[in-house]
């Protein structure tokens, strides 16, 4: 009897270590795998609203103004024309370009060519089916465009918009969780720990912004 009392009393205490063991792990390891979440995701917003800086600077360039919304960088991407100035002939170091222009001796040209084909050229991984849509959700970046005041001068701007309600939904599901039960159960309910119902339990967890719509700047606020 007593050796079956005190086989019972190890197995317990094992099982106390164990579980034991697996809150302290549980307790470090959280705060890392949400960092690691969070980073992840947020290089994914970012890599996307690099090109739509991209995509945004040659539609001014082209029309004067940025796009105030997706379906015209779509349209501009798909159908629109750009002007380029193609170039034969080289400088000689002794001549400015203007007089080797007026001797003949280089040539500048303005053609217009599909803006897709240039496009590429800058942004050749850009899918414009998806191009809009924020990683890891269904919806689209929040845009906006228009023309302030700056120093008696109007100034074209925009910005572009991933909110962290976005891009960090479902985190329950995100692939560095998902997998065993114990992944699982470690991992569970990120999203209520560090976020908090209305995403603001972290004060480093913030919106990713592109541009501003009172500064003329197209720079990210992750810069």
């Amino acid at each position: 009897m007593k050796n079956v009392k005190y086989t019972l009393i190890q197995v317990l205490l094992i099982l106390g270590i164990i579980i034991l063991t697996l809150l302290v792990y549980r307790s470090i390891s959280r705060p890392q795998k949400f960092n690691v979440i969070y980073e992840t995701r947020k290089k994914e917003v970012i890599r996307k609203l690099e090109d739509i800086r991209t995509l945004q600077a040659f539609y001014k360039n082209e029309y004067g103004s940025y796009a105030k919304n997706f379906d015209q960088l779509k349209s501009f991407w798909n159908e629109g024309k750009m002007r380029i100035v193609v170039k034969e002939g080289h400088v000689p170091d002794t001549l400015t370009e203007a007089e080797a222009i007026k001797l003949k001796i280089v040539r500048r040209d303005t053609v217009v060519v599909s803006a897709k084909e240039e496009l590429m050229k800058s942004i050749p991984n850009l899918d414009i089916n998806t191009f809009d849509i924020v990683p890891y959700t269904n919806e689209q970046f929040l845009i906006d465009a228009d023309t302030i005041v700056r120093g008696n001068i109007a100034v074209h701007v925009y910005e572009v918009k991933a909110l962290k309600s976005q891009y960090l939904k479902n985190l329950n599901d995100d692939p560095h969780i998902t997998g065993s039960f114990i992944r699982r159960l470690i991992y569970n309910n990120l999203q209520d720990q560090f976020l908090g119902p209305n995403y603001d339990y972290k004060d480093y967890v913030t919106d990713v912004i592109l541009g501003s719509m009172t500064e003329a700047s197209t720079d990210g606020n992750w810069q």
